[in-house]
């Protein structure tokens, strides 16, 4: 063990050696930092950088540091030391760096007025010795005689030697450099009129961009109006916030202060929006979109309830940057801003993967807008790329450096290819409309023509069920007529008998009995046509004609016919109604099988046999036959007449 420590050792005290007078020298060159020696007010042509007289020290503290607490930490490291804001991010939310440098004035009377230029930065606080004597930045609105808000002023009085102390404030990300740039108010107002003048093409472009969203805002805004389709409501609502995104976005860049100034922004309350966000609704509305056009509930269910989670997460994400924006209450670690795009371009991704592999027409639009929007707005944010002095065009530097640039740019062409999408689906509606309008012409000639087949097979069965029903009339009347005739009539062999029973009453001199009769015959034939006249008849009259037809019938047969009419008691003849000579059929009918039981008993009893006088014999039971036969067929005869026809 001691045989290892000892070359440790040695190893440890020669590394001091070798050190110890670097870090003095370093020391050394940190306590005498040398003064930018001016004359009065120079006369430059343009600014001098002097980085070699600056020393600088990062905050990275959770509450920050005063002046006093960053002299009394004797951290100053020289400015040559500054990591590159530009490519390395930083570990702290906000960021803030202190810069220090020496003034000396060797004019004896001339003050000299002098600009500090320091990039494009949120906020910066020039302290000479301990008093703020200017402030600014992209926060703040120019004052005094600076062109723009990144130059900072400041006077040196003369013969006299100033230390002055910039404390530069970033938030979240700072891509953009601190610089360290000495100005007359001369030289800072051409340098800004020539960085502006390499700006016109950014700008132009810029304005080109917020222009195209906002013409797209508006064009699908009319279309929703007009159609109350849901999909331009959400390319509306995406395309609105873009245009809003890049106007801010310009205005910062720019500080053009129209928006700014018409929402009162505050940068130096307690409490209160400075600048407002929106870049977590972009994604909303752009997921909400595509999901809808794509039809990805319908058939991805599963990753739509992912993108669903995704859109909760983007939500919360705008409202927390809305909250801190407001209260200027951020999170130390800066892990969450450098990632806060990542649930943004998952759910792209997965938008991509849904769309490729949706069998939608218009898929080739959605997937050449969500690459733009991959490729243009989400590699811009993480590689945060530069590339100085190119091909020595500043204008094209300019717009080539600028992140900001490229997310419009990406926007601007996804919500192009989107509107292309729209316009070719609306192209595939009319179609489909016109040929639905084809296919429901052809189907309605179709109805058409069935239903006149249809109208003209009922008029058919109509017109044969007319006539059916005319010779159904015809026949029902037919009926009623023979009917009526046959009421009208009565039976012809009872009218034959009724006069010959007056004739032979008439022989025998009986006048009273023959009169009687003849009294009673007619009474029958005028009931009997005065019921013929009727569809229905009361109880009482059919009684009354059915007592004569019995009374005339009695008499025919010497009184041998004996018979008693009794009507129930809860019947009254005088309202109840039933056909005329229902009732005859049935009393000739039994009067006629009392007659014929009666001959029948005569016959046995008369008839015998002529060749051996009994009635018992062969011969009586051959004339009993001949007799019934001849009675079965009398019958007939009979029945027949009285229903007038003839048996054949």
């Amino acid at each position: 063990m001691p045989f290892l420590q000892r070359p440790i050792f040695s190893l440890f005290r020669l590394w001091s050696i070798v050190t110890l007078p670097l870090y003095l020298a370093s020391f050394h060159s940190v306590q005498s930092q040398t003064p930018v020696i001016i004359h009065g007010t120079p006369d430059w042509s343009e600014g001098k950088d002097i980085d070699r007289n600056v020393l600088f020290y990062e905050d990275k503290a959770r509450n920050e540091l005063t002046m006093n607490q960053v002299q009394r930490a004797k951290a100053l490291r020289p400015y040559a030391e500054k990591r590159n804001e530009r490519t390395t991010n930083s570990e702290v939310t906000v960021i803030r760096t202190w810069l220090k440098f020496n003034i000396q004035n060797t004019h004896p009377t001339d003050t000299a007025k002098m600009v500090f230029f320091m990039g494009a930065h949120a906020k910066g606080f020039l302290y000479q010795e301990e008093k703020l004597v200017y402030e600014g930045g992209l926060r703040f609105t120019p004052q005094g005689y600076v062109p723009h808000v990144n130059f900072l002023d400041f006077s040196i009085p003369p013969h006299s030697t100033h230390s002055y102390w910039l404390q530069v404030i970033d938030y979240e990300v700072s891509p953009m450099p601190i610089l360290a740039q000495l100005h007359t108010r001369h030289t800072a107002t051409r340098m800004f009129a020539v960085t502006e003048g390499y700006y016109k093409f950014l700008l132009l472009l810029m304005g080109i961009l917020v222009g195209c969203l906002l013409f797209m805002t508006l064009y699908s805004l009319y279309h929703f109006w007009l159609t109350r389709d849901p999909i331009f409501g959400y390319y509306t609502l995406y395309a609105a916030s873009a245009m809003v995104v890049a106007w801010l976005g310009a205005e910062g860049r720019f500080q053009l202060f129209y928006l700014t100034s018409l929402l009162k922004f505050d940068s130096t309350a307690e409490k209160g929006f400075d600048v407002i966000s929106f870049n977590f609704l972009v994604p909303v509305f752009y997921i909400l979109f595509v999901s809808k056009i794509a039809e990805i509930p319908k058939n991805f269910p599963n990753i739509w309830l992912v993108l669903k989670v995704f859109v909760g997460i983007l939500i919360c994400q705008q409202l927390l940057s809305m909250y801190q924006s407001y209260t200027r209450e951020y999170f130390y670690s800066n892990t969450y801003y450098l990632n806060k795009n990542t649930v943004a371009l998952a759910s792209t991704c997965l938008l991509l993967y849904a769309t490729i592999r949706s069998r939608s027409v218009i898929k080739v639009y959605l997937i050449a807008g969500i690459l733009c929007f991959i490729v243009l707005v989400f590699a811009p944010l993480y590689l945060n790329f530069f590339t100085p002095n190119l091909s020595r065009r500043p204008d094209i530097e300019a717009v080539v450096n600028l992140t900001m640039f490229w997310v419009f740019l990406g926007l601007a062409l996804e919500a192009l290819f989107f509107a292309f999408a729209l316009a070719y689906r609306n192209r595939l509606v009319e179609v489909e409309k016109n040929q639905m309008q084809v296919r429901y012409a052809e189907q309605l000639e179709r109805q058409l023509e069935f239903r006149t087949k249809e109208v003209q097979a009922q008029s058919k069965i109509l017109e044969e069920q007319h006539i059916r029903q005319l010779e159904s009339n015809f026949e029902q009347k037919i009926a009623e007529t023979e009917m009526t005739a046959l009421r009208a009539q009565m039976n012809p062999h009872f009218i034959f008998n009724c006069l010959n029973s007056i004739k032979l009453y008439t022989l025998e001199n009986d006048a009273l009995t023959a009169s009687e009769y003849l009294t009673k015959f007619s009474r029958l034939i005028r009931l009997v046509l005065e019921n013929s006249r009727s569809e229905k008849v009361t109880l009482e009259n059919e009684l009354n004609t059915l007592e004569l037809y019995i009374e005339m019938e009695a008499m025919r047969f010497k009184n041998k016919v004996k018979y008693h009419i009794t009507v129930d008691e809860m019947i009254d003849p005088q309202y109840i109604e039933i056909p005329p000579l229902l009732l005859q059929p049935y009393v000739l009918a039994r009067i006629n099988a009392q007659r014929r039981r009666r001959n029948s008993n005569n016959s046995r009893r008369d008839a015998r046999c002529c060749v051996c006088r009994y009635r018992n014999g062969i011969c009586r039971r051959v004339a009993l036959y001949f007799v019934s036969t001849a009675g079965y067929y009398h019958r007939r005869w009979r029945r027949a007449c009285r229903f007038g026809r003839t048996e054949k």
